[in-house]
């Protein structure tokens, strides 16, 4: 069984104490000052965020269609959960499928529904979109570095 993650902070009803504070301030926001968060360096925000949350931008979506897909084609093997921010905004929406261990990076629509198609569905990675990848959990919990040898004298 896969699990699909999706990023989806501040969308819906996952985060209903901050939406209509942050909707309103993305709705009072010109044109320009939008661009302007969208593009402004990370060390410029007090989080070390950089742009929208996810789900302000197109995690929502993303969630939704993935549930709706699956849904439509029977597929029963995958759970798709809303994810809370892991803040990568400065890649775009995040989507994460475990057991692989592998993170996407999600700019647009295209991008979401290449990633369902070949890889949730298909199970093929798509590489151009990959972010990250992390090692497959082992089920034996974290496991400690080696101890560091002493320097030589």
């Amino acid at each position: 069984m896969r699990h699909v993650f999706v990023c989806t902070t501040e969308y819906g009803d996952h985060w209903t104490k901050t939406i209509a504070k942050k909707a309103a301030q993305v709705a009072a926001m010109s044109p320009e000052d939008r661009a302007k968060l969208l593009n402004a360096p990370a060390e410029e925000h007090a989080d070390g965020h950089r742009g929208l949350h996810c789900g302000l931008t197109m995690g929502g979506g993303i969630y939704e269609m993935y549930q709706q897909r699956l849904q439509a084609a029977g597929i029963s093997d995958v759970v798709v959960s809303p994810n809370a921010c892991i803040a990568q905004h400065a890649y775009g929406c995040v989507v994460m499928i475990y057991p692989d261990g592998i993170w996407y990076r999600i700019r647009e629509m295209a991008d979401a529904e290449k990633v369902l198609e070949q890889h949730i569905i298909g199970g093929k990675p798509v590489k151009e979109l990959i972010h990250r990848t992390v090692n497959p959990p082992t089920g034996k919990g974290v496991q400690a570095p080696p101890a560091r040898q002493p320097a030589a004298s």
